[in-house]
């Protein structure tokens, strides 16, 4: 019992779950040494019960201890068959108390049992503490294998004492250990963040926290790999070996463990064994066993990993690696602002450069003269420091202050760009100036001065170079005006002085060709200048030469342009001799133009015309025309032709060939069919070359492998001789044809077998969708339900109270909208096949009016008319009416929507009429229609906006429908018509009965006499139950949690149970109700389950089993009384015996 209360006051302290379950089994320990104890003393029956408890609570305390060992070394999985093993020998050791006392065999199987639970939670926590330095896990190992259930032998209880002892000693020491690592995280926590702190770049705070880390967790080396571009790049690393060395200094993405790690944002560890031979060597060479990999995400996502390489084995628990992962995902965010920093500087330090790297003087002031900037060509010229400048007034700084200027000596001008002499420097200069306001409101001026005086001695040397340069080189007006030229200009015109050229008109007397004259303007005018110009001139005499020009376009002070400035070069010879290379290039081009396009493109079609085209170009042919060949049917059929002139040409799309003739020609392997082969060719061949007047003509056979795949026929209406250059032209282009027409037919058979290998996929991906889908909807509901309980069960509450009309017409409607919810949650659970949907003989016109009245004041508020057509008389339907309102409302809802997108308003008609067994339900709507009818219904297919719609609506109708035999079908009226969705369900077999409601807020009888206990973890719904229990005579008592239950049932007794079957916490309803069974036989046959998702499959397969009353949440009130009422009774009977 020390022993006990200590670790008790240790759990206030460490709440650690192994713990919890260790003080629990270790309670038990206790309570088999008190039955041991009390059994020794005890004579009769007694000395048998305390006999058959001994065993019982040592069974259970060697279970929870081995518990508590595989929670601490996170190795659950033995669990299950612990406790089924643990059942076994408890059963053997009753049986072995009752009925077989002296049997020896029986004994050493119970023993032998009990070694084995002993024996596998102790080989569980030896794998997982090797690596770890601590002793207390070894030394729990050790002693727990001498824990045995013979406390009664006075040959074992020194040795049974000492055996507890150190056993509680070593929990004590692993509660510690786990105490210190973490003050060890914390210290490490607090060195990475004064790392990160003091951080100026990235490998120093990464190679200080990578020590931290190492030094954590023990490992012998640790790294940091970037992500770039797909890559792992290693950037910092504390210790060697070849695992880092330079040949592993960067990793693809693809293929390697840290890759998979990164795409799955989760931490992997890799142990030496489980990798190929060459890393297996690497990592023995350097004494590593494993490597945990720890993904580490920024702001933005996965920015790299951290590696750590243990030497020795070991296992993490989820605590170690969460702390891993918070740390590393911490480095990742302070990576990310370090680069963010970095960049800022950057670009701090990039536009200093710029602003210096200027070649002209800047000077910046503001509009009291003081020098607010100046860049580093400026500070030369005045030959002063930065500092002595900036701040300074302008006449203080720069030179011939009060002569030349006052104030500021670039200011004279304005906000313009000026040249003249410069007033403070010798020689010219061009000023540009700008002013602009600061954030503060102040004005400042921007002058940027070029220094133009070598530009002037320029221009001098550049006319001399005008006057003896010998290509022409003019100066004209925009309204065509020479102002100048040079000698080279009037020679290449043919004029004999520069007057004589200057005084003609340069668009009517120099110009071949007036358009020519109007594209040089707008090319001009659009660019600026021109560059390789080419156009024809007419010479003095007459004679029109080629020329091309160079020219730009010089503005005036206003900005408009003044004048034309370029130069002219005669390349009339050159022009002909490039015409001549171009012809004798053209079949080349042609040729390769072929080539291109068929490793461009997989269209046939397309690349046969192409083809054709050039070959048509390259022979100058009149017709051409590509055929491809069907050998089983001996057709050729067209893919390509051009230049047809009779119907017969047009026409002739296929046709059919000789046998003899495809023989001779497939035994012969030839390749070119010409006129000599026309009495052997079909007679429409014939015809053909008649009709088009074909003088001339050859055919080309396309071979590939040994197959003819077509063919391709050029011909010319004038008498022309093909060369045998020609025929090795057209052979060789057909070897490419042939080539090309092969690789097509490959690729169009691999493109279908990949089709269908994605369709596949596609299938396989809409299974996990639903599969996904079912998991998220009996979330929903479990969550929906607890607070719907209290929403409808406080409304029917509600109704008992004296209300005003108002007030109750209030509390109705918050009835109906909760039902309206609750028949969502339904409507969800039935689509994700959680439970079946309740049919009825139902009216759809009944049904249907409901739902519109729901819509109503959002139909009119949109000015969306509703039109009614409804067949009378009407059979009914078997159906379930919720669900089929929500069917009518998701339609509606999506009507309303698409209307609303293209207009203010329409028109929803909706009929519903009876045919051949059916009824029918027809919604059309004025909208847009629907862009996909075949995907309409599939699950997260939506046209909707982000935000406007999850695309689940009519996917869950087309099952409600399906699960009601029925049908729903999809289409548009006409183009921009509308849309129109049509409901078939099959006609009941009996009338509609009148449904009704027990109104929920019918003054209950005080016909309830007992005591009830209430257990629920939501407060509102143990409150909601308490308050109707009570209203109807019961004495009840609330609790929130298993726990609490258990600690008053230990207490005190009551008639009957409600309890929630799945709480959060230690005891759920189903192991109250096993606590129940074992200590309080015959009260659980009074307990009922109030439960949020019958579909759940552990409760459900719990109910069943043990046959438990059940209530589903949200119930009525009339429903929990009868059922409570019917526990009470059984409650009754059982105390009588009955």
């Amino acid at each position: 019992m020390i022993l006990l209360a200590g670790g008790v006051l240790v759990y206030r302290t460490f709440r650690e779950r192994y713990l919890l379950a260790w003080l629990f089994g270790w309670g038990a320990y206790l309570l088999h040494k008190l039955a041991s104890g009390a059994a020794a003393g005890a004579g009769g029956s007694a000395h048998t019960a305390w006999l058959v408890l001994s065993p019982m609570f040592f069974t259970l305390a060697l279970f929870l201890m081995a518990g508590a060992i595989s929670f601490y070394a996170n190795r659950t999985r033995w669990l299950l068959p612990l406790a089924i093993v643990g059942m076994v020998a408890l059963d053997l050791a009753v049986i072995r108390v009752l009925w077989l006392p002296r049997s020896t065999w029986l004994e050493y199987t119970i023993d032998a049992l009990y070694m084995a639970i002993k024996a596998v939670a102790a080989v569980e926590l030896a794998l997982f503490s090797r690596g770890r330095g601590s002793i207390g896990p070894w030394l729990l190992t050790f002693l727990f294998l001498f824990v045995h259930t013979h406390s009664g032998d006075s040959g074992h209880m020194e040795a049974d004492l000492l055996i507890e002892l150190l056993l509680a000693l070593s929990m004590v020491i692993i509660v510690l250990d786990d105490s210190q690592a973490r003050g060890r995280r914390l210290a490490v926590v607090n060195a990475i963040t004064t790392a990160i702190a003091e951080a100026q770049d990235v490998r120093p705070m990464m190679e200080a926290s990578l020590r931290e880390l190492s030094t954590l967790m023990d490992a012998k080396a640790a790294w940091f790999r970037l992500l770039d571009e797909g890559h792992l790049v290693l950037t910092a690393q504390v210790g060697e070996g070849e695992t880092i060395g330079p040949s592993r200094r960067s990793l693809n993405m693809e293929g390697t463990f840290s890759g998979r790690v990164v795409q799955q944002r989760a931490p992997g560890m890799i142990r030496m064994t489980a990798t190929d031979r060459e890393t297996r060597k690497r990592m023995e060479r350097d004494g590593f066993d494993h490597v945990l990999v720890i993904p580490v995400e920024g702001k933005n996502g996965v920015v790299g990993t951290i590696a750590l390489a243990g030497g020795e084995h070991r296992s993490y628990r989820p605590d170690e690696t969460q702390f891993l992962t918070a740390t590393a995902n911490q480095l990742g965010i302070a990576f990310e602002n370090l680069q963010l920093f970095e960049h800022i500087a950057h670009s701090q330090r990039q536009w200093l450069r710029t602003f210096d790297a200027i070649e002209d003087g800047v000077l910046v002031h503001d509009e009291h003269n003081r020098i607010i900037k100046l860049n580093r060509p400026l500070l030369a010229r005045l030959r002063k420091e930065y500092r002595e400048v900036v701040g300074a007034s302008c006449d203080t700084v720069f030179p011939n202050a009060g002569t030349a200027w006052t104030e500021c000596p670039y200011c004279t001008h304005g906000d313009s760009l000026h040249e003249s002499p410069d007033p403070c420097f010798p020689g010219y200069s061009l000023v540009t100036t700008a002013t602009f306001t600061e954030e503060g409101g102040g004005t400042s001026t921007i002058h940027t001065v070029k220094d133009t005086t070598e530009r002037r001695a320029v221009e001098e040397r550049y006319r001399l170079f005008f006057e003896r340069v010998q290509e022409g080189v003019f100066v004209s007006t925009p309204d065509g005006r020479l102002i100048d030229c040079n000698e080279g200009f009037v020679r290449l015109l043919g004029y004999q002085t520069r007057d004589e050229l200057l005084a003609v008109d340069i668009a009517h007397d120099l110009y071949a060709n007036p358009e020519d004259r109007q594209r040089f303007r707008k090319a001009i005018a659009e660019h600026g200048s021109l560059r390789d110009f080419e156009f024809d001139l007419r010479r003095k005499d007459g004679s029109i030469i080629k020329v091309r020009e160079s020219s730009f376009a010089l503005n005036d002070a206003q900005g408009r342009v003044a004048r034309y400035q370029g130069f002219l070069l005669d390349i009339t010879e050159k022009k002909r001799a490039e015409e001549e290379i171009r012809r004798r290039n053209r079949e080349l081009n042609a040729l390769n133009a072929i080539a291109s396009m068929g490793n461009q493109s997989f269209d046939l079609a397309q690349i046969l015309n192409h083809a054709l085209g050039q070959v048509m170009q390259v022979f100058a042919v009149d017709t051409g025309t590509i055929y491809l060949f069907d050998e089983p049917t001996l057709t050729l059929r067209r893919i390509a032709g051009a230049g047809y002139a009779s119907d017969v040409g047009r026409k002739l799309e296929e046709f059919q060939i000789p046998q003899e003739f495809w023989e001779t020609v497939r035994n012969s392997r030839a390749q070119v069919i010409t006129q000599q082969h026309l009495p052997h060719l079909p007679g429409v061949i014939t015809e053909f070359v008649r009709e088009e007047k074909l003088q001339s003509w050859v055919w080309l056979l396309l071979w590939a492998n040994d197959t003819i795949v077509g063919t391709l026929g050029i011909s010319s209406r004038h008498v022309r001789e093909f060369t045998a250059n020609e025929e090795s032209l057209l052979v060789a282009i057909g070897r490419q044809l042939a080539n090309t027409i092969s690789k097509v037919r490959l690729y169009e058979e691999t493109k279908s077998a990949y089709e269908d290998l994605a369709r596949t996929q596609e299938q396989l991906l809409q299974s996990e969708k639903m599969s996904a889908i079912g998991q998220l909807i009996s979330g929903v509901a479990h969550e929906l339900n607890n607070p719907l309980t209290a929403i409808l069960g406080y409304a029917q509450l509600l109704e008992n109270e004296e209300l005003d009309d108002r007030s109750r017409d209030f509390v109705s409607k918050l009835y109906r909208q909760a039902q309206r919810t609750h028949k969502i949650v339904q409507n969800l659970l039935s689509f994700s096949r959680q439970r079946k949907p309740q049919k009825q003989s139902v009216d759809l016109r009944r049904v249907l009016e409901e739902t519109l009245a729901l819509r109503d004041y959002d139909l009119k508020l949109n000015n969306i008319a509703v039109e009614r057509e409804f067949e009378s008389p009407l059979p009914p339907v078997t159906a379930d009416p919720h669900q089929i309102e929500q069917v009518f409302l998701n339609i509606i809802n999506n009507a309303a929507d698409a209307m609303l997108e293209t207009s203010r308003g329409g028109a929803l008609r909706v009929r519903i009429y009876a045919q051949e067994g059916h009824v029918w339900t027809e919604f059309r709507d004025t909208g847009p229609g629907i862009r996909d009818t075949k995907r309409i219904f599939d699950p997260f297919y939506t046209t909707k906006g982000v935000g406007k719609g999850t695309g689940l609506g009519l996917s869950i109708c087309y099952g409600i429908m399906k699960e009601h035999q029925g049908e729903i079908s999809a289409q548009n009226e006409g183009e921009g018509a509308g849309a129109i969705i049509r409901l078939k369900l099959p006609v009941a077999a009996t009338p509609v009965g009148a449904e009704s409601r027990t109104k929920a807020g019918r003054k209950p009888t005080h016909t309830l006499f007992g005591r009830v206990l209430v257990v629920d973890d939501e407060e509102a719904v143990v409150d909601f139950e308490a308050e109707v229990l009570r209203g109807a005579g019961a004495e009840v008592v609330s609790r929130m949690s298993g726990e609490e239950a258990i600690a008053l049932l230990q207490a005190e007794s009551f008639d009957a149970i409600i309890i929630d079957g799945k709480m959060p916490g230690g005891w759920t309803g189903m192991d109250v109700y096993q606590w129940i069974a074992e200590n309080r036989p015959g009260l659980e046959r009074c307990i009922m389950f109030a439960i949020s998702n019958f579909g759940d499959s552990d409760i459900r397969r719990f109910i069943e089993e043990k046959k438990v009353p059940c209530i589903v949440k949200p119930f009525e009130v009339a429903d929990l009384i009868a059922i409570t009422r019917r526990l009470l009774k059984k409650s009754k009977a059982v105390a009588t015996g009955i």
